[in-house]
């Protein structure tokens, strides 16, 4: 379905106001969300191998949590998990499904640090193809 929503999500606060505004946009066009959520990967073993999959379980209860709220909205929905830095599991996700647009939630960093730091959505304003909204906290 060309015209979807991709929704960056990891259940933080930013990313359940983020979460609303996707489901109400959804309605209102009648199409689906698609919730995703990207783990970097890295090539290593050991502790920083435990850390990553640490990550990728922490994104997939994200993943269920989020699909739980949009089930209780009434929201067509589904999840893409990838291994993939987040910024670039929506970049992709959106180009691939010819997506509406990408929304996430912001954590309130100002601008500086956001490119200091290379927040996700300074990142995805700056790559993404497709309209990006970010929603305040």
């Amino acid at each position: 379905m060309a015209g979807e929503i991709i929704l960056g999500y990891d259940a933080s606060e930013g990313a359940r106001a983020a979460l609303e505004q996707a489901a109400a946009l959804a309605r209102a066009l009648g199409t689906k969300v698609v919730l995703s959520y990207g783990y970097g990967v890295w090539q290593v073993g050991g502790e920083v191998g435990d850390q990553q999959n640490t990550i990728h379980e922490m994104g997939m209860r994200a993943a269920e949590e989020g699909a739980a709220r949009l089930a209780e909205l009434g929201v067509d929905h589904e999840v893409a998990v990838r291994p993939a830095r987040p910024w670039e599991a929506l970049l992709e996700e959106a180009v691939e499904r010819d997506a509406l647009m990408i929304v996430v939630g912001s954590h309130g960093e100002s601008p500086v640090i956001g490119a200091l730091l290379g927040s996700v959505p300074y990142k995805l304003i700056h790559q993404s193809t497709k309209p990006v909204l970010v929603v305040p906290t």
